[in-house]
């Protein structure tokens, strides 16, 4: 697999960038002869010294509280199925004392604070209902505590044996925490459904720890892994978790083997999401999801594990959806690539070719890599293969209402892999940080020809920092950067100091236009706090405003 990280420095020739009005063509090497300049900032195009600029945020990622990050029910019996209690003074007093080989619809399991953690992994294999799920909860502590799962020295129910039971049953075991996938006695078609994690905090599953499978075995952990791995499933919902010290946090697996080989309506909200990876490499990420109809939403994502490398978010899904989210460094923001494991089944949906990303808060280290990524990573095919250039996403990625903090010394916002990817782009808020030097939009990578890489990217009304330009100074690119409106282009940040939300009177406020045809029907209908709770989004004045928050 090719790395998950920017590859800035292997562009290919010609480039430029278009007007798309009836003024023609212009320059934007820099947007000085684009864009509105904000009031007493001067000259959009002049130089910015560094003492003039009001910086936006830097002071390092703050993990949120225990408190949720989005509404969610507590964690209650169902009424419509068995109700397992597991912890200090309960029915169960461990998790291997759940009979996770039969859960049936309705079927509760409910994890009580301990002020020790719990050291037990489990399967889920069940198929809930949409009217009975099957679900797996935390019941907090006195101070709001969610009950830790620890994978270091855990334990695996014996009778999980015959579960885990084929030629993979070592491999499976040494995944993950939990583990969502169907019984080795369930046919191949089928796959567990309608089923739910949430208020649980799930820890230290990485080589560097070790477990007891079901046989009693001491078993040392994949490097390849999650604290939470989808095998397969339907209609799964990891919900108010936080992941940490895993190999991922999460992993969602799809292929072309059929219809019980697919991860389908995949719903990750509210959680608290860092610290993952291998430090020295870029193959692990924070989450990397492979299905269909997958939705990332209300989360906050911290940075990775010291020295890994991966993305905060990866993903080789049809219909994704990534919005309202905190998300904060990795190799790229968002990493949406090939899909590598199941291009038959891929291709033939049109939802493979749309992507949106719309109200997030996204701060990144430009230097690391570019900030969103779109398209694929595997280079060197050739035509009609169905690995590669040919099973690219050769779609439309729609950013809308971000917030965009770049910092670090170099940085490009986007990296479409060929020009058969196309960013409609508008009413973001794109902030550069002064030690930017290079603040490029657009990055290249490397592809086999007949392919070339750039992209298209249509850049609608957006905020953009005095000395934006369509790529840095060094490289000359492909495709084109096409400007449909232009840019309201500012020296100083337009956001209050060390946070998100605009300025008031900066040119953020009220700033924002009607989303076009494609996705008008999509409405904007939360935000996030500072603490990175989820909150309703009202428009307070004329229009809304530009980027994630209304001032």
């Amino acid at each position: 697999m090719q790395s998950g990280r920017s590859r800035l420095g292997r562009r290919l020739a010609l480039g430029g960038c278009l007007f798309g009005l009836a003024a023609g063509q212009i320059g934007c090497g820099g947007g000085a002869s684009v864009g509105s300049v904000e009031a007493g900032t001067g000259d959009a195009g002049a130089a910015v010294s560094r003492a003039s600029m009001v910086e936006p945020m830097t002071a390092a990622f703050v993990q949120p509280d225990e408190r949720p990050l989005v509404a969610w029910p507590a964690c209650v019996p169902s009424g419509q199925g068995t109700d397992y209690a597991v912890g200090p003074g309960q029915a169960l007093a461990s998790l291997d004392q759940v009979p996770w080989e039969r859960l049936a619809p309705g079927d509760t399991v409910r994890v009580f604070y301990s002020a020790t953690p719990y050291h037990g992994k489990f399967l889920l294999a069940a198929h809930g209902t949409a009217a009975k799920p099957v679900r797996v909860c935390g019941v907090r502590g006195p101070n709001g505590e969610r009950p830790v799962i620890d994978g270091q020295g855990a334990t695996t129910r014996a009778t999980l044996a015959t579960a885990f039971a084929g030629a993979g049953s070592d491999i499976f075991q040494s995944r993950a925490i939990a583990m969502v996938k169907s019984l080795s006695s369930d046919a191949w078609t089928d796959r567990p459904s309608y089923l739910q994690i949430d208020g649980l905090k799930f820890v230290r599953a990485h080589p560097a720890y070790q477990f007891r499978d079901a046989a009693g075995a001491v078993k040392t952990y994949a490097d390849f892994g999650a604290c939470i791995w989808i095998d397969r499933g339907d209609h799964i919902t990891i919900a108010d978790n936080e992941l940490t010290d895993c190999v991922m946090g999460l992993f969602s697996r799809t292929t072309d083997d059929g219809s019980g080989a697919i991860t389908e309506n995949l719903r990750i909200v509210g959680n608290v999401i860092r610290g993952n990876g291998l430090a020295g490499s870029e193959s692990e990420h924070n989450t990397y999801t492979q299905g269909l109809g997958v939705v990332i939403e209300h989360n906050v994502y911290g940075p990775l594990r010291a020295g890994a490398r991966g993305n905060a978010i990866k993903d080789r899904s049809a219909g994704l959806v990534v919005r309202y989210n905190r998300i904060e460094e990795g190799a790229h923001a968002i990493d949406m690539v090939e899909a590598e494991d199941f291009p038959l089944l891929a291709q033939a949906r049109a939802d493979y070719r749309t992507t949106l990303v719309y109200g997030n808060q996204i701060r990144k280290d430009g230097d690391t890599g570019t900030v969103l990524h779109y398209g694929g990573d595997h280079y060197g095919s050739t035509p009609g293969a169905q690995w590669g250039e040919p099973i690219f996403r050769k779609g439309v990625l729609q950013v809308f209402h971000n917030t965009v903090i770049v910092t670090g010394g170099s940085a490009a916002v986007f990296q479409l892999s060929t020009t058969e990817e196309r960013a409609e782009v508008w009413n973001n808020a794109i902030v550069f940080a002064s030690t930017v030097s290079e603040k490029s939009l657009r990055a290249g990578q490397s592809v086999q020809p007949p392919w070339v890489t750039g992209g298209i990217v249509n850049l609608g009304t957006n905020w953009l920092s005095a000395g934006w330009q369509d790529i840095d100074q060094w490289h000359t690119l492909t495709g084109q950067l096409l400007l449909t409106t232009a840019p309201l282009v500012g020296q100083r940040s337009p956001l209050v100091a060390g946070g998100w939300v605009p300025q008031a009177g900066s040119a953020l406020v009220d700033a924002a236009v009607p989303a076009p045809a494609g996705v008008a029907a999509v409405p904007i209908l939360w935000q996030l706090d500072a603490a990175g709770r989820t909150q309703a989004r009202v428009t307070k004045g004329t229009a809304p405003d530009l980027g994630a928050v209304e001032q």
